[in-house]
């Protein structure tokens, strides 16, 4: 048996930072095998295929990246202070790139992949979950919970998109006034103190 010459995990971060650069399409395995310097084969043999490579480093980013983030949504505090240190904890990423690879690349994939799109749909699943929590834990109804809920998933997708085109206060007022619309729609989630 032939030992590998190289860490799975270091050749997925760079295969996550190649993706999220230039898009899963704009990506060819020769650009795999030149920006992680492990050859075609040895790639074949541990992911079966260029898709193989991408849900794994789903997997990485989701284990490595995601996992602090949606802690986030379960510490205590008024719902709107929760939520804006939750959205920005994607835009103030210090070593990756700004947003959320998951949005990235099921913006890119999810209408013609159906592991991605089955990925992305628990990932949103995860976070709408767990903002129902958070949102449960003031007076409501679970009605208004949930609608809150599914709304600030929807404004978290166009965040993690708005954000690769606006500057930091257009992305800030966006996430500010995103959240208040959204528990406008609760008086106990009133956002005015």
């Amino acid at each position: 048996m032939r030992y590998k010459e190289y860490n799975v995990n270091k050749v997925l971060e760079k295969c996550l930072r190649l993706f999220w650069e230039h898009g899963f399409r704009g990506c060819s395995v020769k650009d795999i095998v030149e920006a992680t310097g492990v050859n075609r084969f040895s790639l074949y043999h541990e992911f079966q295929d260029k898709n193989g490579i991408l849900y794994n480093t789903l997997k990485l980013y989701r284990e490595r990246y995601i996992r602090d983030k949606l802690k986030i949504l379960e510490e205590d505090g008024h719902p709107k202070e929760v939520l804006t240190k939750f959205y920005l904890s994607f835009l103030n990423e210090a070593n990756l790139q700004h947003g959320c690879f998951f949005i990235h690349i099921g913006t890119e994939l999810a209408d013609t992949d159906e592991n991605v799109n089955v990925l992305v749909k628990s990932y949103l699943g995860e976070i709408e979950s767990l903002l129902q929590k958070l949102l449960g834990k003031h007076p409501t109804t679970k009605n208004q919970a949930k609608f809150c809920a599914r709304h600030l998933v929807g404004l978290f997708c166009t965040t993690m998109s708005f954000c690769l085109i606006h500057s930091e206060t257009e992305r800030n007022n966006h996430i500010s006034n995103g959240i208040e619309v959204i528990l406008s729609k609760n008086k106990n989630y009133a956002t005015s103190t």
